[in-house]
Protein backbone atom coordinates (compact mmCIF):
# COMPACT_ATOMS: atom_id res chain seq x y z
CA UNK A 1 0.00 0.00 0.00
CA UNK A 2 1.08 3.71 -0.85
CA UNK A 3 0.49 6.24 2.11
CA UNK A 4 0.23 9.75 0.71
CA UNK A 5 -0.01 12.33 3.13
CA UNK A 6 -0.89 15.93 0.86
CA UNK A 7 -0.37 19.22 1.72
CA UNK A 8 -0.06 22.57 0.00
CA UNK A 9 3.06 22.19 -2.04
CA UNK A 10 4.42 18.76 -1.85
CA UNK A 11 3.04 15.26 -0.56
CA UNK A 12 5.06 12.57 1.48
CA UNK A 13 4.98 9.37 -0.38
CA UNK A 14 5.84 6.14 1.62
CA UNK A 15 5.34 2.41 0.93
CA UNK A 16 7.32 -0.27 -0.07
CA UNK A 17 10.59 -0.22 -1.97
CA UNK A 18 8.95 -1.94 -5.22
CA UNK A 19 5.74 0.25 -5.15
CA UNK A 20 8.06 3.28 -4.39
CA UNK A 21 9.89 2.22 -7.65
CA UNK A 22 6.79 2.43 -9.80
CA UNK A 23 5.84 5.27 -8.29
CA UNK A 24 9.04 7.35 -9.38
CA UNK A 25 9.35 5.50 -13.12
CA UNK A 26 5.56 7.30 -13.33
CA UNK A 27 6.57 10.56 -12.02
CA UNK A 28 9.17 10.90 -14.52
CA UNK A 29 9.93 11.67 -18.11
CA UNK A 30 13.05 12.61 -20.56
CA UNK A 31 14.35 15.65 -20.81
CA UNK A 32 14.55 17.68 -24.19
CA UNK A 33 17.78 16.86 -25.75
CA UNK A 34 19.08 14.66 -23.24
CA UNK A 35 20.59 12.36 -25.90
CA UNK A 36 23.13 14.93 -26.58
CA UNK A 37 24.91 15.12 -23.42
CA UNK A 38 27.95 14.16 -22.36
CA UNK A 39 26.75 12.77 -18.94
CA UNK A 40 23.98 10.56 -21.21
CA UNK A 41 26.81 9.57 -23.70
CA UNK A 42 28.87 8.05 -21.42
CA UNK A 43 26.33 6.49 -19.20
CA UNK A 44 26.33 8.90 -15.86
CA UNK A 45 22.52 9.82 -16.69
CA UNK A 46 19.76 7.98 -18.52
CA UNK A 47 18.30 11.31 -19.83
CA UNK A 48 15.34 11.47 -17.45
CA UNK A 49 13.84 14.08 -14.33
CA UNK A 50 12.46 12.59 -11.43
CA UNK A 51 10.07 13.94 -9.54
CA UNK A 52 9.95 11.81 -6.83
CA UNK A 53 12.97 12.56 -4.62
CA UNK A 54 14.71 10.05 -2.77
CA UNK A 55 12.94 11.54 0.76
CA UNK A 56 9.73 10.37 -1.13
CA UNK A 57 8.43 13.85 -1.74
CA UNK A 58 6.53 14.59 -5.10
CA UNK A 59 4.44 17.86 -6.45
CA UNK A 60 0.81 17.81 -5.15
CA UNK A 61 -0.17 19.03 -8.39
CA UNK A 62 1.38 15.44 -9.88
CA UNK A 63 -0.55 13.42 -7.65
CA UNK A 64 -4.37 12.83 -9.61
CA UNK A 65 -1.41 11.75 -12.71
CA UNK A 66 0.78 9.37 -10.12
CA UNK A 67 -2.77 7.76 -9.27
CA UNK A 68 -4.23 7.44 -12.74
CA UNK A 69 -0.74 5.81 -13.95
CA UNK A 70 -0.70 3.25 -10.76
CA UNK A 71 -1.33 -0.43 -11.03
CA UNK A 72 -4.97 -1.13 -9.53
CA UNK A 73 -3.24 -3.77 -7.59
CA UNK A 74 -1.53 -0.97 -5.83
CA UNK A 75 -3.71 0.06 -2.77
CA UNK A 76 -3.78 3.68 -1.67
CA UNK A 77 -4.08 5.59 1.18
CA UNK A 78 -4.83 9.42 1.25
CA UNK A 79 -4.04 11.90 4.46
CA UNK A 80 -5.56 15.33 3.57
CA UNK A 81 -3.06 17.57 5.65
CA UNK A 82 -4.09 20.11 3.65
CA UNK A 83 -4.19 24.22 4.39
CA UNK A 84 -7.82 25.20 2.99
CA UNK A 85 -8.87 28.27 3.60
CA UNK A 86 -12.56 28.87 4.75
CA UNK A 87 -13.95 29.83 1.78
CA UNK A 88 -18.14 29.62 0.32
CA UNK A 89 -17.95 29.12 -3.49
CA UNK A 90 -20.72 31.53 -4.36
CA UNK A 91 -22.56 32.66 -8.22
CA UNK A 92 -20.02 34.77 -9.75
CA UNK A 93 -20.38 38.99 -9.47
CA UNK A 94 -18.57 40.98 -12.19
CA UNK A 95 -19.76 44.23 -13.17
CA UNK A 96 -19.97 45.67 -16.50
CA UNK A 97 -20.60 42.39 -18.28
CA UNK A 98 -22.56 39.27 -18.80
CA UNK A 99 -20.32 36.25 -18.39
CA UNK A 100 -20.86 33.80 -20.85
CA UNK A 101 -21.79 30.32 -20.46
CA UNK A 102 -18.53 28.45 -21.12
CA UNK A 103 -17.22 30.88 -18.96
CA UNK A 104 -19.87 30.35 -16.26
CA UNK A 105 -19.35 26.13 -16.69
CA UNK A 106 -15.10 26.94 -16.30
CA UNK A 107 -15.75 29.22 -13.59
CA UNK A 108 -17.55 26.30 -11.22
CA UNK A 109 -14.98 23.58 -12.48
CA UNK A 110 -12.29 25.46 -11.27
CA UNK A 111 -14.04 25.82 -7.85
CA UNK A 112 -15.13 22.35 -7.71
CA UNK A 113 -11.80 20.95 -8.58
CA UNK A 114 -10.13 23.36 -6.98
CA UNK A 115 -6.65 23.69 -9.08
CA UNK A 116 -5.74 22.67 -12.31
CA UNK A 117 -5.27 24.26 -15.77
CA UNK A 118 -8.00 25.83 -17.73
CA UNK A 119 -6.96 25.87 -21.13
CA UNK A 120 -9.46 28.25 -23.62
CA UNK A 121 -7.98 30.20 -26.85
CA UNK A 122 -7.24 33.22 -27.16
CA UNK A 123 -10.23 35.74 -27.67
CA UNK A 124 -12.01 33.50 -25.12
CA UNK A 125 -12.21 35.38 -22.08
CA UNK A 126 -9.97 34.27 -19.98
CA UNK A 127 -9.22 37.35 -17.71
CA UNK A 128 -12.71 37.50 -16.80
CA UNK A 129 -12.74 33.41 -15.74
CA UNK A 130 -9.99 34.15 -13.75
CA UNK A 131 -11.69 37.61 -12.40
CA UNK A 132 -15.12 35.26 -11.76
CA UNK A 133 -12.92 32.14 -9.72
CA UNK A 134 -11.52 35.33 -7.49
CA UNK A 135 -15.20 36.33 -6.94
CA UNK A 136 -17.36 32.70 -6.21
CA UNK A 137 -14.37 32.01 -4.00
CA UNK A 138 -14.78 35.20 -1.90
CA UNK A 139 -11.99 36.97 -2.50
CA UNK A 140 -9.79 34.52 -0.77
CA UNK A 141 -5.34 36.33 -0.64
CA UNK A 142 -4.90 36.23 -4.65
CA UNK A 143 -1.66 36.28 -6.79
CA UNK A 144 -2.10 37.01 -10.16
CA UNK A 145 1.11 36.09 -11.87
CA UNK A 146 1.97 37.31 -15.01
CA UNK A 147 5.23 38.30 -17.33
CA UNK A 148 4.90 41.14 -18.73
CA UNK A 149 4.03 44.96 -17.55
CA UNK A 150 1.54 45.86 -20.34
CA UNK A 151 -0.47 42.12 -19.09
CA UNK A 152 0.38 43.08 -15.44
CA UNK A 153 -1.32 46.74 -16.11
CA UNK A 154 -4.12 45.67 -18.37
CA UNK A 155 -5.15 42.50 -15.66
CA UNK A 156 -5.19 45.08 -12.56
CA UNK A 157 -7.58 47.33 -14.74
CA UNK A 158 -9.72 44.44 -15.71
CA UNK A 159 -9.42 43.47 -12.30
CA UNK A 160 -10.32 47.08 -10.87
CA UNK A 161 -13.59 47.04 -13.23
CA UNK A 162 -14.81 44.51 -12.90
CA UNK A 163 -14.42 43.45 -9.20
CA UNK A 164 -14.99 47.50 -8.31
CA UNK A 165 -11.60 46.61 -6.27
CA UNK A 166 -7.89 48.07 -6.39
CA UNK A 167 -5.31 45.97 -7.16
CA UNK A 168 -1.94 45.90 -5.84
CA UNK A 169 0.83 45.63 -8.04
CA UNK A 170 4.34 44.15 -8.00
CA UNK A 171 6.67 45.01 -11.28
CA UNK A 172 7.68 48.09 -13.41
CA UNK A 173 8.89 50.04 -9.99
CA UNK A 174 5.69 48.72 -8.02
CA UNK A 175 5.47 46.55 -4.95
CA UNK A 176 2.07 47.26 -2.77
CA UNK A 177 0.26 43.85 -1.72
CA UNK A 178 -3.19 44.07 -1.64
CA UNK A 179 -6.26 41.09 -0.89
CA UNK A 180 -5.74 40.77 -5.02
CA UNK A 181 -2.19 41.35 -6.40
CA UNK A 182 -1.06 41.17 -9.92
CA UNK A 183 2.45 40.38 -9.92
CA UNK A 184 5.58 40.31 -12.33
CA UNK A 185 7.08 36.96 -12.00
CA UNK A 186 10.87 38.81 -12.72
CA UNK A 187 10.12 41.07 -9.88
CA UNK A 188 9.23 38.89 -7.24
CA UNK A 189 12.18 36.86 -8.53
CA UNK A 190 14.54 39.38 -7.76
CA UNK A 191 12.93 39.78 -4.43
CA UNK A 192 12.27 35.89 -3.70
CA UNK A 193 14.49 35.89 -0.28
CA UNK A 194 13.00 39.18 1.28
CA UNK A 195 11.10 38.55 4.44
CA UNK A 196 8.49 40.18 3.09
CA UNK A 197 8.36 38.50 -0.66
CA UNK A 198 8.55 35.39 1.78
CA UNK A 199 5.40 35.83 3.77
CA UNK A 200 3.52 37.28 0.97
CA UNK A 201 4.07 34.01 -1.18
CA UNK A 202 3.23 31.86 2.35
CA UNK A 203 0.03 33.81 3.05
CA UNK A 204 -1.45 33.84 -0.55
CA UNK A 205 -4.73 31.51 -0.68
CA UNK A 206 -5.03 31.85 -4.46
CA UNK A 207 -2.32 31.36 -7.44
CA UNK A 208 -3.80 31.68 -10.69
CA UNK A 209 -0.84 31.89 -13.20
CA UNK A 210 -1.81 33.57 -16.71
CA UNK A 211 -0.46 31.92 -19.77
CA UNK A 212 0.71 29.04 -17.71
CA UNK A 213 2.59 27.35 -20.38
CA UNK A 214 5.43 29.46 -19.18
CA UNK A 215 5.06 27.94 -16.03
CA UNK A 216 7.87 25.64 -16.79
CA UNK A 217 10.82 27.91 -17.36
CA UNK A 218 13.06 28.02 -13.90
CA UNK A 219 12.06 31.35 -12.37
CA UNK A 220 8.16 30.23 -12.98
CA UNK A 221 8.01 27.13 -11.65
CA UNK A 222 9.94 27.71 -8.39
CA UNK A 223 7.80 30.96 -7.23
CA UNK A 224 4.72 29.00 -7.90
CA UNK A 225 6.62 26.16 -5.55
CA UNK A 226 6.82 28.52 -3.25
CA UNK A 227 3.70 29.79 -3.48
CA UNK A 228 1.48 28.09 -0.55
CA UNK A 229 -1.76 28.94 -2.41
CA UNK A 230 -4.51 25.90 -1.43
CA UNK A 231 -6.26 26.97 -4.76
CA UNK A 232 -4.02 26.85 -8.10
CA UNK A 233 -5.08 27.71 -11.62
CA UNK A 234 -3.37 28.13 -14.79
CA UNK A 235 -4.93 29.62 -17.89
CA UNK A 236 -3.65 29.41 -20.92
CA UNK A 237 -4.40 29.03 -24.82
CA UNK A 238 -1.68 27.20 -25.74
CA UNK A 239 -2.51 22.66 -26.11
CA UNK A 240 -1.03 20.38 -23.73
CA UNK A 241 1.60 17.51 -24.70
CA UNK A 242 1.25 14.67 -23.03
CA UNK A 243 4.12 13.31 -21.14
CA UNK A 244 6.03 16.45 -21.99
CA UNK A 245 8.42 17.65 -19.45
CA UNK A 246 7.13 21.04 -19.84
CA UNK A 247 3.69 20.17 -19.04
CA UNK A 248 4.81 17.70 -16.44
CA UNK A 249 6.20 20.82 -14.27
CA UNK A 250 2.73 22.81 -15.21
CA UNK A 251 0.73 20.27 -13.55
CA UNK A 252 3.33 20.14 -10.35
CA UNK A 253 2.98 23.91 -10.28
CA UNK A 254 -1.04 23.99 -10.93
CA UNK A 255 -2.52 20.52 -11.28
CA UNK A 256 -4.02 18.29 -13.97
CA UNK A 257 -6.65 20.04 -16.91
CA UNK A 258 -9.40 20.54 -15.97
CA UNK A 259 -11.06 22.68 -18.29
CA UNK A 260 -10.64 22.72 -22.41
CA UNK A 261 -13.01 25.23 -23.82
CA UNK A 262 -12.75 24.54 -28.07
CA UNK A 263 -11.87 26.94 -30.34
CA UNK A 264 -14.26 25.79 -32.99
CA UNK A 265 -17.25 25.49 -30.51
CA UNK A 266 -16.57 29.48 -29.82
CA UNK A 267 -16.62 30.10 -33.17
CA UNK A 268 -20.06 28.21 -33.85
CA UNK A 269 -21.75 30.09 -31.40
CA UNK A 270 -20.79 33.61 -32.27
CA UNK A 271 -18.32 34.56 -29.72
CA UNK A 272 -15.35 34.17 -32.36
CA UNK A 273 -14.80 34.91 -35.75
CA UNK A 274 -13.18 32.06 -38.03
CA UNK A 275 -9.50 33.45 -39.86
CA UNK A 276 -9.44 33.03 -43.58
CA UNK A 277 -5.47 32.01 -44.24
CA UNK A 278 -4.22 33.33 -47.90
CA UNK A 279 -0.62 31.87 -48.42
CA UNK A 280 1.86 33.92 -50.66
CA UNK A 281 4.60 32.33 -52.63
CA UNK A 282 8.04 33.92 -51.93
CA UNK A 283 10.64 32.44 -54.64
CA UNK A 284 13.59 35.01 -54.85
CA UNK A 285 15.94 35.74 -53.55
CA UNK A 286 17.45 32.22 -53.84
CA UNK A 287 19.72 31.72 -50.96
CA UNK A 288 22.56 29.29 -50.65
CA UNK A 289 20.83 25.86 -49.32
CA UNK A 290 24.11 25.47 -46.81
CA UNK A 291 23.71 29.36 -45.81
CA UNK A 292 23.21 29.30 -41.64
CA UNK A 293 19.54 29.66 -40.72
CA UNK A 294 20.77 33.33 -39.39
CA UNK A 295 22.27 34.50 -41.95
CA UNK A 296 19.18 32.73 -44.20
CA UNK A 297 16.90 34.73 -41.62
CA UNK A 298 18.07 38.30 -42.26
CA UNK A 299 18.35 37.15 -46.21
CA UNK A 300 14.93 35.72 -47.23
CA UNK A 301 12.81 37.37 -44.48
CA UNK A 302 14.25 40.44 -42.96
CA UNK A 303 16.15 42.48 -45.58
CA UNK A 304 13.73 40.65 -48.45
CA UNK A 305 12.90 43.37 -50.67
CA UNK A 306 10.82 41.37 -52.73
CA UNK A 307 8.59 40.00 -49.87
CA UNK A 308 8.61 43.45 -47.64
CA UNK A 309 6.89 45.08 -51.16
CA UNK A 310 4.62 42.44 -51.26
CA UNK A 311 3.91 42.60 -47.51
CA UNK A 312 3.60 46.65 -47.78
CA UNK A 313 1.06 45.98 -50.97
CA UNK A 314 -0.98 43.35 -48.78
CA UNK A 315 -1.27 45.92 -46.22
CA UNK A 316 -2.18 48.54 -48.12
CA UNK A 317 -5.21 46.41 -49.97
CA UNK A 318 -6.47 44.92 -47.18
CA UNK A 319 -6.61 48.61 -45.71
CA UNK A 320 -8.89 49.95 -49.00
CA UNK A 321 -10.95 46.89 -47.93
CA UNK A 322 -11.37 48.71 -44.64
CA UNK A 323 -9.58 46.27 -42.40
CA UNK A 324 -7.49 47.24 -39.58
CA UNK A 325 -4.30 45.64 -39.72
CA UNK A 326 -1.68 44.11 -37.69
CA UNK A 327 1.71 43.25 -38.41
CA UNK A 328 3.99 41.29 -36.51
CA UNK A 329 7.51 40.59 -37.06
CA UNK A 330 10.85 38.99 -34.83
CA UNK A 331 13.11 41.49 -35.43
CA UNK A 332 13.06 45.15 -35.36
CA UNK A 333 15.08 45.72 -38.30
CA UNK A 334 12.84 44.38 -39.74
CA UNK A 335 9.60 46.46 -37.90
CA UNK A 336 12.06 49.70 -38.70
CA UNK A 337 11.60 48.70 -42.93
CA UNK A 338 8.62 47.97 -42.81
CA UNK A 339 7.07 51.21 -41.13
CA UNK A 340 9.66 53.02 -43.46
CA UNK A 341 7.58 51.33 -46.41
CA UNK A 342 4.06 51.97 -45.04
CA UNK A 343 4.73 54.90 -42.93
CA UNK A 344 2.90 53.28 -40.18
CA UNK A 345 3.70 52.80 -36.37
CA UNK A 346 5.99 50.16 -34.81
CA UNK A 347 6.13 49.00 -31.46
CA UNK A 348 9.27 47.03 -30.59
CA UNK A 349 8.70 46.64 -26.60
CA UNK A 350 11.40 49.46 -26.37
CA UNK A 351 8.96 52.56 -26.02
CA UNK A 352 7.90 53.81 -23.00
CA UNK A 353 4.33 52.14 -21.78
CA UNK A 354 2.09 55.44 -22.02
CA UNK A 355 3.25 55.25 -26.10
CA UNK A 356 2.48 52.00 -25.94
CA UNK A 357 -0.94 52.46 -24.18
CA UNK A 358 -1.79 55.50 -26.69
CA UNK A 359 -1.14 53.67 -29.91
CA UNK A 360 -3.26 50.64 -29.21
CA UNK A 361 -5.81 52.66 -27.99
CA UNK A 362 -5.74 54.52 -31.66
CA UNK A 363 -6.03 51.47 -33.25
CA UNK A 364 -9.02 50.15 -31.07
CA UNK A 365 -10.19 53.58 -32.04
CA UNK A 366 -9.28 52.71 -36.14
CA UNK A 367 -7.62 56.16 -35.94
CA UNK A 368 -4.70 54.55 -36.98
CA UNK A 369 -5.02 51.25 -40.02
CA UNK A 370 -1.66 49.45 -39.91
CA UNK A 371 0.63 48.46 -36.25
CA UNK A 372 3.66 47.04 -36.96
CA UNK A 373 4.56 45.16 -33.44
CA UNK A 374 6.99 42.86 -32.32
CA UNK A 375 6.01 39.70 -29.84
CA UNK A 376 4.61 41.82 -27.36
CA UNK A 377 1.63 41.32 -28.75
CA UNK A 378 1.87 37.41 -28.58
CA UNK A 379 -0.29 37.28 -25.74
CA UNK A 380 -2.45 38.94 -23.81
CA UNK A 381 -3.19 42.39 -25.84
CA UNK A 382 -6.82 43.25 -26.78
CA UNK A 383 -7.98 44.65 -29.94
CA UNK A 384 -11.14 43.35 -31.27
CA UNK A 385 -10.77 45.67 -34.12
CA UNK A 386 -7.95 43.57 -35.60
CA UNK A 387 -9.57 42.41 -38.47
CA UNK A 388 -5.97 41.20 -40.39
CA UNK A 389 -3.18 39.85 -39.10
CA UNK A 390 0.07 39.58 -41.59
CA UNK A 391 2.63 37.24 -40.46
CA UNK A 392 5.64 38.87 -41.12
CA UNK A 393 8.03 37.47 -38.98
CA UNK A 394 7.89 33.55 -40.18
CA UNK A 395 9.22 31.22 -37.78
CA UNK A 396 7.84 27.43 -36.75
CA UNK A 397 6.80 27.89 -33.51
CA UNK A 398 3.45 26.67 -32.75
CA UNK A 399 2.69 28.50 -29.77
CA UNK A 400 3.44 31.82 -31.56
CA UNK A 401 1.56 30.98 -34.04
CA UNK A 402 -1.76 30.10 -32.36
CA UNK A 403 -1.04 33.28 -30.42
CA UNK A 404 -0.99 35.31 -33.10
CA UNK A 405 -4.05 34.01 -35.21
CA UNK A 406 -5.54 34.81 -31.72
CA UNK A 407 -5.16 38.44 -32.32
CA UNK A 408 -7.81 38.25 -34.90
CA UNK A 409 -10.35 36.10 -34.06
CA UNK A 410 -11.95 38.37 -31.23
CA UNK A 411 -15.78 39.81 -32.05
CA UNK A 412 -16.68 43.07 -33.28
CA UNK A 413 -20.23 44.15 -33.88
CA UNK A 414 -18.70 45.83 -37.41
CA UNK A 415 -15.87 43.38 -37.70
CA UNK A 416 -15.44 41.43 -40.97
CA UNK A 417 -14.43 38.27 -41.27
CA UNK A 418 -10.46 38.07 -40.49
CA UNK A 419 -7.88 37.42 -43.10
CA UNK A 420 -4.33 36.17 -41.94
CA UNK A 421 -1.79 36.68 -44.83
CA UNK A 422 1.14 34.28 -44.35
CA UNK A 423 3.86 33.31 -46.80
CA UNK A 424 5.40 30.14 -48.46
CA UNK A 425 8.99 31.09 -48.18
CA UNK A 426 10.62 28.92 -51.19
CA UNK A 427 14.29 30.46 -51.03
CA UNK A 428 15.88 28.32 -48.30
CA UNK A 429 15.58 25.07 -47.09
CA UNK A 430 15.00 26.26 -43.23
CA UNK A 431 12.27 28.72 -44.05
CA UNK A 432 10.46 26.75 -46.70
CA UNK A 433 10.53 23.80 -43.66
CA UNK A 434 9.11 26.81 -41.30
CA UNK A 435 6.46 27.76 -43.43
CA UNK A 436 4.88 24.32 -44.18
CA UNK A 437 4.72 23.97 -40.50
CA UNK A 438 2.31 26.97 -39.77
CA UNK A 439 0.51 25.63 -43.02
CA UNK A 440 0.02 22.20 -41.34
CA UNK A 441 -1.10 23.99 -38.27
CA UNK A 442 -3.55 25.75 -40.51
CA UNK A 443 -4.89 22.60 -41.91
CA UNK A 444 -5.04 20.86 -38.12
CA UNK A 445 -7.28 23.84 -37.32
CA UNK A 446 -9.70 23.71 -40.22
CA UNK A 447 -9.13 26.94 -41.08
CA UNK A 448 -9.99 27.75 -44.62
CA UNK A 449 -6.93 28.45 -47.13
CA UNK A 450 -5.77 30.04 -50.50
CA UNK A 451 -2.71 30.00 -52.02
CA UNK A 452 -2.11 32.59 -54.37
CA UNK A 453 0.82 33.83 -57.01
CA UNK A 454 1.38 30.56 -58.55
CA UNK A 455 1.82 28.40 -55.29
CA UNK A 456 2.94 25.01 -55.89
CA UNK A 457 1.24 22.10 -54.91
CA UNK A 458 1.84 20.67 -51.56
Amino acid sequence: MLTFQIENLYTKATGPEHEMHILRNILSCYVPGYSFTKAYKEGRWNGKKYFLTKKGFLPTGLLPYAIKKLPPWIQINKIDQRNIPQFTCRKPCVHQITLRPYQIGAISIACSKKRGVIQAPAGSGKTEIAIGIISSLSYPKTLYLVHQSDLMYQSAERIKKRLQCEPGLMGDGNYREKRITVAMIQTLWSRIKEPLTESFLRNTELLIIDECHHASATTWYKIAMKTQAFFRFGLSATPLVANSLKNMKLAAATGPLIVKIREDKLVEHGYLCSPKIKIFNVQSPILSPYMPYPMAYEQGIIRNATRNLLIEDLAKGLVAEGRTVLILVEAIEHGNRLAELLNAPFLSGKETRKIRKKTISSLSKKEIDILITTKIFDEGIDVPAISAVIMAAGGKSYVRCIQRIGRSMRTNESKKNPVIIDFLDNCHPHLKRHSLKRIKLYREKNYPISFLENQIPL
